[in-house]
């Protein structure tokens, strides 16, 4: 699933006219080329839930071509929150574990390192995170399992299970696996934050591990600064900016 119903508002007025998820790289709409990226990783079909300019979002996909993967729209008349989100496209999740991915993020991590993680470790829900500056950062163990959150940003500093081994402090990347248990489990009346509600899983005596993505390349259209920042790591790297091209052969249009 692709988060992209946020709104985008530390990206006006480019939002203002232009959903979030198709805010231009390179040239390129973003949406684009998460699809390649995604589509070269093994996955097959896309939920992609919208808010803001839905209509241009549809008719964008659906100018797309064959080459994307099948793409299921999930529209939002009112924001769910990134939990109610997933809970609100729980048919197209059905029994298998389901990869989210927020729609304004490039993480250069396979897909099928995360699913592998979750199988692995069992857990409930595997989160990718890293080492970069953030004002809201998960505690994950020796054993790399998520053990408590120091957040300044939510205002939230807690261990929520002993951590094994030395805990460090590591900020979420915007991508995850969800097992599919998670699916009736996670009904809480939207909208909802789902690291939020995984936090408190957790505090319950859930398990949720982390997948650390150390030295992979990561970055955002979040900001003007951050997007620019972003494009320039594209530039700087010819093999990174072809896993992140779009499908070969999709007819879609900036």
């Amino acid at each position: 699933m692709i988060l992209g119903a946020g709104l985008g508002t530390r990206l006006r007025p480019l939002t203002e006219r232009t959903p979030k998820v198709l805010a231009p790289v390179l040239g390129v709409p973003f949406l684009d080329r998460l699809a390649g990226f995604l589509a070269r990783g093994g996955v097959q079909a896309l939920a992609l839930n919208t808010h803001h300019l839905p209509e241009a979002v549809a008719a964008h996909v659906a100018a797309a071509g064959a080459a994307w993967p099948p793409v299921e729209l999930f529209h939002e008349p009112e924001l769910l929150g990134t939990g109610g989100g997933v809970v609100n496209v729980a048919r197209f999740w059905g029994q298998a574990p389901l990869l989210v991915w927020n729609g304004d993020v490039a993480a250069d991590v396979a897909p099928g390192a995360l699913l592998e993680r979750r199988a692995a470790t069992g857990a409930l829900a595997v989160l990718l995170v890293r080492e970069r500056p953030s004002d809201s950062r998960l505690l994950v163990d020796g054993a790399g399992w998520v053990c408590g959150i120091d957040s300044a940003r939510r205002g939230d500093h807690r261990l929520l299970r002993e951590p094994r081994g030395a805990a460090r402090a590591l900020a979420f990347c915007g991508v995850s696996v969800l097992h599919p248990a998670l699916a009736g489990r996670l009904a809480q009346p939207p909208p909802f934050d789902l690291v939020s509600a995984l936090l408190e899983l957790i505090a319950a005596g859930g398990a949720v591990a982390a997948l650390d993505a150390g030295a992979a390349f990561w970055g955002t259209t979040g900001t003007a600064a951050k997007l620019a920042a972003l494009e320039a790591g594209l530039a700087a790297d010819p093999a990174l900016l072809a896993r992140w091209a779009p499908p070969p052969g999709a007819q879609s249009r900036a």
